[in-house]
């Protein structure tokens, strides 16, 4: 075992190299109401984006139920926008106005959302303004249902905060960060914790911590599954939100970010032989840098690149636009090396389908190839061992990054894949 264990601790270095990002430093203005500030979220987005190895520097113009046509002439507010040169500007509206009827939110929300989206570009055209969906109430909206019917409750209401909030960023060009969305994920899981405090409205720290985590992502593009920083929550709690807010912002990145300037360099590939193929993801207009990793460089929107030598080959990637560039690195494997098994005797795989909250099942092959199925973690720990004898198994696991190793008793057919599960 312990020889093992020693390949299996190689093998997850280099996978743990994959799907990586530079560390990047934001420079975010906030301007909103209570929905921001309640329970200090800005530094508790901080606090997340710091263990999470970036850098967020902030300011805030948040007075308590402030609109958009409020801060379109507040003086803190404009001082603030032009105070220095922001990277984005996180624009959220009063928690009700964006729910009321078409009509009335034409006049009375989205001139004032253009102003402010002006105004931020008048300070510098490279901003990207963000709008930040907010989520409806727990009981809906009782004060104005009467009028409006539809948001009587919070599933009405959410759908028209959501339907508002991506009209604005359509019309400006703006990126959305998706927290309402996210909160509907989980009033409709009917998980714990709960999200509101008592007026079925303002955030618990629950709420503020999947407001912030949905944040990160939208601004930095990464998951933050694994966060140690909890802001005082437990560490269940904190990672029932991460996935969720992971789940959201990072699947559908494409919808929340199609509009903007904001580049992504998240990218796919598919191998064959020693041919890849490769596509970026990229949601908006970009330039595009690759690296192979073996001394070739391209700058197609999808390349395809044919590897001389079997490896373990780092792929970097940057999108650029005039204003902003990011950079993804992932990890193609082209045969063997170092003596050990990379993927390259995958002849006979098996399926891996996740099922939420921690439960995985594994299909094998139909032909009794595998004797047993091994399942690492990032440690190198081997933390489940499987006798192979039936076609089929299911188990719960922790969150986290784990390898997956199959084999026959005379290794001679081997499965290796990396499993991150949510």
């Amino acid at each position: 075992m312990r020889s093992i264990c020693k390949r299996c601790t190689i093998l997850i270095c280099l996978l743990l190299a994959g799907i990586s990002a530079r560390a990047t430093t934001r420079k975010v203005l906030f301007i909103g109401n209570s929905y921001t500030y309640t329970n200090n979220m800005p530094l508790m987005l901080q606090n997340i984006t710091a263990a999470l190895g970036d850098t967020l520097i902030y300011d805030e113009s948040d007075p308590g139920g402030y609109t958009f046509m409020q801060h379109s002439t507040y003086a803190a507010t404009l001082a603030k926008i032009t105070s220095q040169k922001w990277d984005i500007v996180v624009l959220q509206d009063q928690s009700q106005e964006p729910a009321f009827p078409p009509s009335q939110v034409a006049v009375d929300v989205y001139p004032y959302a253009h102003i402010l989206d002006s105004l931020v570009h008048d300070n510098d055209t490279c901003t990207q303004t963000m709008f930040m969906m907010t989520w409806g109430h727990a009981n809906g909206d009782p004060m104005n249902c009467t009028g409006y019917p539809v948001i009587c409750t919070f599933d009405g209401m959410q759908s028209r905060l959501r339907e508002s909030y991506m009209e604005m960023t359509q019309n400006n060009k703006a990126t959305v960060a998706p927290v309402g969305a996210a909160w509907k994920v989980v009033h409709d899981s009917f998980v714990t914790p709960w999200l509101f405090v008592s007026d079925s409205s303002h955030p618990l720290p629950a709420g503020s911590y999947l407001e912030a985590c949905v944040l990160y992502s939208s601004i930095f593009h990464k998951r933050t599954l694994g966060c140690t920083n909890t802001a005082g929550l437990t560490t269940a709690d904190a990672q029932l939100l991460q996935r969720i807010a992971d789940r959201v912002v990072m699947d559908s990145l494409t919808q929340w970010q199609q509009y903007g300037h904001y580049p992504y360099a998240g990218f796919n590939h598919t191998e064959l032989s020693k041919t890849v193929t490769f596509t970026h993801i990229a949601p908006v207009p970009a330039d595009h840098s690759w690296d192979f990793g073996d001394g070739v460089t391209d700058t197609a929107s999808a390349p395809v690149h044919t590897y001389t030598a079997n490896g373990v080959y780092t792929v970097s990637h940057t999108a650029s636009t005039g204003c902003f560039s990011e950079t993804i690195k992932d990890v193609v494997y082209i045969g063997t090396t170092t003596g050990v098994n990379m993927l390259a005797d995958n002849v006979y795989p098996l399926t891996i389908m996740q099922h939420g909250s921690g439960r995985v099942t594994f299909t094998l092959p139909d032909a009794p190839i595998y004797d047993i199925l091994e399942v690492y973690d990032g440690t190198g720990r081997c933390v489940k061992r499987y006798t192979a004898d039936a076609h089929t198994i299911s188990d719960r696991f922790v969150p986290g990054f784990y390898v997956v190793r199959a084999y026959s008793g005379d290794r001679k057919a081997t499965f290796t894949s990396k499993l991150i599960v949510y």
